[in-house]
C-alpha cells in the first residue's frame, strides 16, 4: 500500500495505518526539534511584535539552576521549520528577568514569563534554582487560533526547541498511561 497523499486518503477505511494526530499537532505547535543556543538571543535577533490583547496571572514554577543558562540564552530560528523565537531580558540588579516567546513566522508575541534569579553580593547568578513568578499570554484569536496553554507553551517550547528541561522527571511511581506534564505545568513547588 502506498502512503496517503491527502487527508481523505489518510482517514479512509482502506488505510490500515492510522494518522497520529498528536504528532501532527505537536509539529504544528513546536516545529522541528532544536538545540541549545551557543550565543544569547536578544530582542534585535529577530523581528517581532508586542502583545495585542495580553492577559497576566501569577505562576510559580521552579527553574533548575542547571537549566537556567539555556533558558536565558533563548532560541533564534534558522530555518522555516523552527517555529519559535525566544529571548530573555535581564536579570536586572534585583535578579528579575523576563523570557519572551514569539511565533517565528509572524513575530507575534505569544507568552512572556517573569522569573526571579538569586544573585550574590557582586551581582553574579547564585548556583541555586530560580522561579517563574508570572505569565502573560496573547488572547487575540487573530494571532493565536486556539486556547493558549501558557504554562504548557513555556515548558514545551523550552523542552522541544531549547532542550531546556523545566519539568520534573517522570517518577517511577507514576501511574501507567498518565502524563505528569499536566501537573508540572501548574506546579507550585
Amino acid at each position: 500500500m502506498t502512503s496517503p497523499t491527502t487527508a481523505d486518503d489518510a482517514t479512509s477505511p482502506s488505510n490500515p495505518t492510522p494518522v497520529n494526530t498528536s504528532n501532527i499537532m505537536h509539529w504544528s505547535i513546536y516545529g522541528r526539534s532544536g538545540t541549545p543556543s551557543t550565543t544569547r538571543a536578544t530582542a534585535s535577533s529577530w523581528e517581532h511584535e508586542p502583545f495585542f490583547k495580553p492577559v497576566t496571572q501569577p505562576w510559580s514554577h521552579v527553574i533548575p539552576y542547571t537549566e537556567l543558562s539555556k533558558l536565558l540564552d533563548g532560541f533564534v530560528p534558522d530555518q522555516m521549520e523552527d517555529k519559535w523565537f525566544v529571548y530573555a531580558d535581564g536579570p536586572d540588579a534585583q535578579g528579575n528577568a523576563t523570557v519572551r516567546f514569539f511565533r517565528s513566522w509572524t513575530g507575534h508575541a505569544m507568552v512572556s514569563a517573569k522569573l526571579v534569579i538569586g544573585l550574590d553580593g557582586d551581582g553574579r547568578v547564585k548556583e541555586e534554582d530560580a522561579r517563574f513568578t508570572q505569565l502573560t499570554w496573547e488572547t487575540d484569536k487573530e494571532r493565536y487560533n486556539g486556547v493558549m496553554d501558557a504554562p504548557g507553551t513555556v515548558l514545551g517550547v523550552a523542552r522541544w526547541c531549547m532542550r531546556c528541561q523545566l519539568e520534573p522527571e517522570e517518577s517511577e511511581g507514576s501511574k501507567d498511561g498518565e502524563n505528569d506534564e499536566e501537573d508540572a505545568s501548574t506546579s507550585t513547588s
